[in-house]
């Protein structure tokens, strides 16, 4: 492709390495590409990556690219030079995934994953280089043609996909496959085919014609050694076997769906648990026998159709109707189970979410003008439109904020199920009715419409309490009513003098969650349920109650422990912000306040953690603007006026930029009442200081006269709208009351 020099960055002082391109790719499309693409594979900004720090053109045309050094070895060099045995080399290919898995999140695919690309630095950490060929997934600029000139002369074959040879538009998949080849490589030191002569054209037929041979067998094949200096082992773990033979299907499709995904099934080796991949099936290796003779067996198809013609032919209309029916349906499945659930997890996936959803939707949509009389198909749409609603606009989780997408989305769930329970009355019908109460309760009450929420909350509770007195020893009916008590006091914190109902539920969730975690101590589920249910029943006790902080230092300490334990996962990372913000709270309420404000700098750190490496999750958006909220507000209790003002204003902007894309969101615009209500306090804390000069006091007061004004109209406008919370009935005046003080304080300055 070119040649690469170590190179010295005068400004930074440091050392980079220069890619110049090969004399022939310096043509007008590649430069266009190379521009269009250097901006964002800058971007890329993971440990196992090595950063591409830019580039440009030479005068006489040639695309350079200007990359960060890495003093390392090759991958496979430094597996045989140090003698590794397979968890290591295993836990090497983990990190290289979650690099390429991080691209993937950005839609981005490297397209020549080789050893040669991946060099391991002295401190045995693993770089992955190489970044230039790399192609954007959404960039519906580019032909098949585009690409296949673009690629062919730099693509490393023996590490292609069949589709890359093919000159096919490539996928994820395509990395995932040579992923499988590395792999293979780090597994039996040979590659995956048998070739003779390594000419192109034998490489790209033996890719995609041949079956490798399953490392095992090759292992076991093996006489002497592995690798040079390794010692002969006598087989490897057929997990393994699977684990390759899956990443290297000639079929895209039949790969697994994500890097993610391989990764997690080297670790599920790794860690002695069951993986996700599956040996091949009989019908599997019938149709590669029928792909590798295709003429001999299109004689005999034919003769067979020409024989069955008649006899099929008049049903050959409804059947085909029939099976476009169910591969919709299958696909409105893959969308919202299969490939949504591979992402929903991963931090910056947000875009792809919302591709999804658009999708999927037309599906379901389709699906649901022909589901009359299906009970089986009705069920699977509700649960489907219900997974659209959580991710459109779900306040629990990552969403898209579409509140009003949300309840349509959750709407339709819901009425399926009310029709479904009308003609059949069962266990699973009662509870997923009682989920999707439960769901459009979440979604009114972002709507401003606490009434509606409380109702559908109530009725969500009742038919887990029914269910819960016929079926008493049902885990499932147990944990779903413990969770309903718990989200009706959620709801009845935003109601005015129902401190004692909301204080009872919640000690109902808790009592059941603790008597479930007692039969089954090492559940995390139920561990996190339980973390979440003392600290809501701290947060409804008595703030100087030392029992009450008590228990939410007990629920900070499980969700943490969680937190420890898979950290990967995002989510649980998350909760440790929530349990350090709602202890926060009430250290606030208590009037702890340096013990506030270190809570709550901590639950800033990890929502803004979030917020970053997922900037379009409106709800990552929305915990942080939040956080900068409450920060303010402690930072003013503690006497630091100017980084609350500047945490404030951050808030407001950030609710701003939210309640633009959702103007509906009556959560959304509470939120900036309140914070225009932080920014009002924290100038009459510099407008009381004596200190300061009168003209610098009389503009304080102004200011913080003009943030009270602000939120006054917000709270006006929320009343007149219908959609203020039964809590806040009191805010206009309170505004009101703040706004004359703030007249009689400059009136009397003026004096």
């Amino acid at each position: 492709m070119g040649e690469v020099y170590l190179a010295e960055d005068t400004k930074l002082h440091r050392r980079v390495a220069i890619k110049l391109l090969k004399y022939g790719l310096g043509t007008a499309h590649i430069i266009r590409h190379f521009q269009q693409e250097q901006r964002i594979l800058a971007g890329l900004t993971h440990p196992n990556i090595a950063q591409l720090h830019g580039g440009d053109v030479t005068s006489n045309g040639l695309p350079y690219f200007v990359m960060e050094y890495v003093d390392g070895t090759r991958l496979d060099d430094y597996c045989r030079d140090n003698k590794l045995s397979v968890p290591p080399r295993l836990a090497l290919f983990e990190k290289i995934c979650s690099a390429v898995a991080y691209a993937h999140q950005r839609l981005v695919i490297h397209r020549d994953i080789k050893p040669a690309n991946i060099r391991v630095t002295s401190r045995g950490e693993p770089k992955l280089l190489d970044f230039g060929i790399a192609k954007l997934l959404d960039d519906s600029t580019s032909s098949i043609l585009e690409q296949t000139i673009t690629f062919a002369a730099v693509m490393t074959p023996e590490y292609a996909s069949p589709e890359q040879l093919r000159g096919e538009n490539m996928t994820t998949a395509s990395d995932v496959y040579s992923l499988g080849v590395v792999l293979y490589e780090l597994l039996t030191g040979q590659k995956p085919y048998k070739i003779d002569l390594r000419t192109p054209t034998n490489i790209a037929r033996a890719i995609t014609e041949q079956e490798p041979t399953r490392p095992s067998r090759l292992v076991a094949s093996t006489s002497s050694r592995w690798f040079t200096g390794w010692k002969p082992v006598p087989h490897l773990h057929s997990d393994l076997d699977n684990i390759v033979m899956k990443a290297l299907r000639k079929e895209p499709e039949r790969r697994y769906e994500s890097v993610e995904r391989l990764s997690e099934d080297v670790r599920r080796h790794l860690e002695g648990r069951p993986i996700l991949a599956r040996k091949d099936t009989l019908g599997y290796r019938r149709a590669k026998f029928i792909g590798r003779h295709r003429l001999g067996m299109a004689g005999a198809i034919i003769l067979l159709l020409s024989l069955l013609g008649g006899i099929i032919g008049t049903g050959w209309e409804a059947h085909r109707a029939n099976r476009r029916f169910n591969q919709v349906r299958h696909l409105a499945n893959s969308l919202m189970f299969e490939i949504h659930d591979s992402v929903k997890d991963l931090q910056g996936s947000t875009p792809t979410r919302r591709l999804i959803v658009s999708r999927a939707l037309e599906y379901l949509d389709s699906l649901a003008q022909d589901a009359s009389g299906d009970r089986s198909l009705q069920r699977e749409l509700a649960t489907a439109y219900e997974k659209i609603g959580d991710i459109q606009g779900n306040p629990f989780f990552a969403n898209l904020g579409d509140t009003d997408g949300a309840l349509v989305s959750y709407g339709k769930a819901l009425a399926i199920r009310e029709g479904l329970i009308l003609r059949d009355q069962t266990t699973d019908g009662e509870m997923e009715l009682g989920r999707s109460y439960r769901a459009v309760g979440d979604i009114l009450e972002q709507k401003g419409d606490i009434k509606g929420t409380i109702d559908n909350y109530r009725r969500s509770l009742a038919i887990f309490n029914q269910l819960a007195a016929s079926e008493p020893a049902n885990f499932a009916v147990a944990d779903e009513l413990a969770r309903a008590h718990e989200v009706l006091s959620d709801g009845l914190g935003r109601v005015e003098n129902a401190n004692a109902e909301r204080s009872q539920n919640y000690e109902s969730a808790l009592a059941i969650r603790q008597h479930l975690l007692s039969q089954n101590p090492a559940d995390r589920k139920l561990r996190r349920s339980v973390a979440v249910s003392l600290l809501k029943v701290a947060g409804t006790s008595n703030a100087k109650d030392e029992g009450a902080i008590e228990k939410a230092g007990r629920g900070l300490g499980i969700f943490e422990a969680l937190a420890a334990e898979d950290t990967n996962n995002a989510r649980a990372r998350r909760e440790v912000g929530f349990a350090y913000y709602q202890l926060g709270q009430m250290q606030m309420a208590g009037g702890n306040y340096p013990a506030a404000l270190q809570s709550r700098r901590k639950a800033f750190a990890i929502r803004r953690e979030f917020a970053a490496q997922d900037p379009k999750n409106a709800q990552a958006r929305f915990d942080v603007a939040v956080a900068h909220g409450d920060l303010s507000e402690t930072l003013t209790a503690t006497g630091f006026i100017e980084e609350a003002l500047d945490h404030a204003r951050q808030a407001l902007s950030l609710l701003g930029e939210l309640s633009a894309a959702d103007p509906t969101n009556a959560v959304y615009q509470r939120n900036l009442g309140l914070c225009h209500e932080k920014v009002g306090e924290a100038y009459v804390h510099l407008a009381a200081d004596e200190k300061r000069p009168l003209p610098q006091r009389a503009k304080d007061w102004n200011q913080a006269r003009s943030s009270y004004q602000k939120g006054s109209q917000i709270f006006s406008a929320l009343r007149d709208h219908g959609t203020l919370m039964p809590s806040d009935t009191a805010e206009p005046q309170k505004f009101a009351d703040r706004i004359a003080d703030c007249d009689k304080a400059i009136s009397q300055l003026q004096r």
